[in-house]
């Protein structure tokens, strides 16, 4: 895999969100009607937050930092969706924060941002965390973000009577904010998506398509099948049904959980294709056990005999935002060390 123009074998990267230091509680970022920060004592602490975060990755040997998503609420328990929900809509024209409750049980405690009008971007949503990103590592970090056409169902469109248009929108408004980003200096974005496991209509890659027209930086596709508390929320296998969408993506690397699901959907990506980098969950996101790097190192080795090592991403199965600090960098550090032992013996 190629990072700052260097070919990587077995690069090390997380997914997105990582436990946030006690002290650091609460909402960071204001809304689109607000100051950036609610406070200065919230900036600081948020930003020297984000400097352990990635200190914590340096140190386990990631070659692609993510921003931890320390601006959002994970000591909430039971609430911890609550941000997926509202934080970009709150921050593009077009919603008002809280219509109707969320559908089935699950999701009713999370009211729904109701779209009133025509979806636009307004001002920049993520530069707060660039900045913040950039001030605490040296190292190449990426910035993750629900993507247009999972947040396009989660929402209740007052406006558009049309959940593809909805969608387009939301990505039109994002890839007007990741060009804002990548001119600024951003090398990487990851698009985090829950849809692709319940339908595998085109169209998606159609809002893809969109969101990351002209978007030159590395390109990640997290395809989540439910982490929050440890709870999955895709009990099927689907990779293969799921093959043909990332054939035709404009993601550059691809990444889905493996070790909570046995590796049952490894024989599908014999049929992966060549010109993208399959990022393998090797360390499990829903289970508090820390990994020792000789079973991780044997999982990577599993992976390696259907994806060859210059296509092969290391990467736990989900966001480890759930776990305390000390089990969530210690899996770090021992898929750091896992990867470093399988990439001598290559």
């Amino acid at each position: 895999m190629e990072i700052r123009g260097e070919d990587v074998l077995l690069p090390v990267s997380a997914v997105s969100a990582f436990p946030r230091p006690h002290w650091l509680q609460g909402r960071v970022l204001g809304t689109l009607n607000e100051p950036v920060y609610r406070s200065h004592n919230l900036r600081v602490a948020y930003e020297d937050a984000c400097k352990l975060c990635a200190q914590e990755q340096e140190n386990a040997g990631l070659h692609v930092l993510c921003d931890g998503a320390q601006y959002y609420e994970w000591e909430a328990p039971g609430f911890q969706l609550e941000p997926i929900f509202h934080f970009i809509p709150e921050n593009l024209q077009g919603f008002q924060p809280y219509g109707p409750p969320g559908d089935g049980a699950k999701y009713k405690p999370f009211y729904k941002p109701a779209v009133t009008e025509k979806i636009t971007w307004a001002r920049p949503i993520f530069e707060s965390v660039m900045f913040a990103m950039e001030n605490a590592t040296e190292r190449p970090f990426k910035i993750a973000f629900l993507g247009p056409a999972q947040q396009s169902i989660i929402v209740d469109d007052q406006y558009y009577g049309d959940q593809v248009a909805l969608a387009k929108d939301l990505a039109a408004a994002l890839n007007k904010e990741l060009k804002y980003l990548v001119n600024g200096g951003l090398e990487a974005v990851q698009l985090i998506d829950v849809l692709p496991p319940y339908t595998q209509d085109m169209w998606q890659i159609e809002v893809q398509e969109i969101l990351f027209d002209g978007i030159d930086a590395l390109k990640f596709w997290h395809v989540c099948y439910g982490s929050v508390d440890g709870q999955r929320d895709v009990f099927d296998d689907m990779a293969a049904s799921m093959i043909p969408l990332f054939k035709e993506s404009p993601a550059d690397v691809i990444h889905l959980e493996f070790t909570n699901r046995g590796f049952s959907e490894l024989d599908a990506f014999r049929d992966f294709p060549t010109d993208k980098v399959l990022g393998v969950g090797v360390v499990d996101s829903k289970d508090t056990h820390i990994e020792s790097p000789d079973l991780i190192a044997q999982r990577i080795t599993k992976a390696l005999d259907i994806v060859p090592a210059d296509r092969l991403l290391v990467s736990p199965d989900c966001g480890l935002g759930y776990f305390s600090r000390t089990t969530a960098y210690a899996k770090l550090r021992a898929m750091g060390q896992a990867a470093e032992q399988v990439r001598s013996r290559l």
